[in-house]
């Protein structure tokens, strides 16, 4: 699946719906919106959401490349703890996936998720 460039783009927010559903609103740079639907997420951890969030990137890690970092940062837990290495462990083992938003301002967040969809949306003027 191809992920479009989101660099200088905007996060518009997030629906967290049922069934470990969740749904992040993007736009690109040049305002196309598309809307990215993150299914099965064991955990979600979104910051300093402000009007105007503006992305740097959107980073996603397979289930060997999840850290300690992201377990901590994600289940509020220190990164030596024995709660980290079994969170880590089951991760991996259920092959979930990282997502990571890094801000050039604003809102910056982790997600812990087993499949993403991505689609382009139409936004009335």
């Amino acid at each position: 699946m191809q992920i479009p460039n989101f660099h200088d783009g905007t996060f518009d927010g997030m629906w967290i719906g049922p069934d470990k559903l969740v749904q992040l609103f993007l736009r690109k740079a040049d305002r196309q919106s598309f809307v990215l639907s993150l299914v099965g997420v064991e955990r979600l951890a979104f910051t300093d959401i402000k009007q105007g969030n503006i992305i740097l990137d959107l980073v996603f890690r397979s289930a060997e490349e999840i850290t300690r970092v992201d377990i901590a940062e994600l289940y509020g837990v220190s990164g030596d703890s024995p709660q980290c290495e079994t969170k880590m462990t089951a991760a991996t083992e259920r092959r979930l996936q990282i997502l990571a938003m890094n801000p050039s301002y604003g809102a910056q967040g982790l997600a812990l998720f087993q499949t993403l969809d991505i689609a382009q949306r139409e936004v009335q003027p």
